[in-house]
């Protein structure tokens, strides 16, 4: 038999090395795809969440007349737990447990989210009721800027 004649049994190791480097780079391009899908979640998430309890404190305040007291644990327990006032139309608000940490609601990279009421603080941006905003994921408050989620 001449070599001419044999028929090829496998694969060259050339043509596997371009197979696993076209793998590597389809997985690295699905890989940041992905991650940049799971980071505009988290941020859509922590808005809807900003925009919910603005709207949950709303409620609280047309029924009450006040805003909750600062804090983020005043808040949820404000939007969640019956006073004893008969004006309370609530709960206004219920969350999930794996939502809270010590009775704080945490946005989507674990940290508290802050609020600030006329009611027992000094809001800087929205004097006249609240200033409510997530820290973002770099999880430091640049004020308002930055990768800060806020609701002014």
């Amino acid at each position: 038999m001449s070599i001419k004649g044999r028929t090829r049994a496998g694969f060259t190791l050339v043509e596997l090395l371009v197979v696993i480097a076209i793998l590597g780079i389809l997985m690295s391009l699905v890989t940041a795809g992905a991650q940049t899908a799971r980071r505009r979640g988290a941020l859509a998430k922590a808005k809807s969440t900003i925009a919910s309890l603005e709207t949950a404190i709303a409620m609280h305040h047309s029924d009450l007349g006040v805003y909750p007291a600062s804090g983020n644990a005043e808040l949820v327990a404000a939007l969640t737990e019956e006073p004893d006032d008969a004006n309370w139309q609530g709960p206004y608000m219920e969350f999930k447990q794996d939502e809270l940490v010590n009775g704080e609601l945490v946005d989507p990279w674990g940290a508290p989210y802050v609020y600030v009421s006329v009611n027992g603080g000094s809001p800087s941006h929205r004097t006249q009721s609240y200033d409510l905003f997530s820290l973002g994921p770099n999880g430091t408050d640049d004020g308002g800027t930055q990768d800060d989620l806020v609701n002014w």
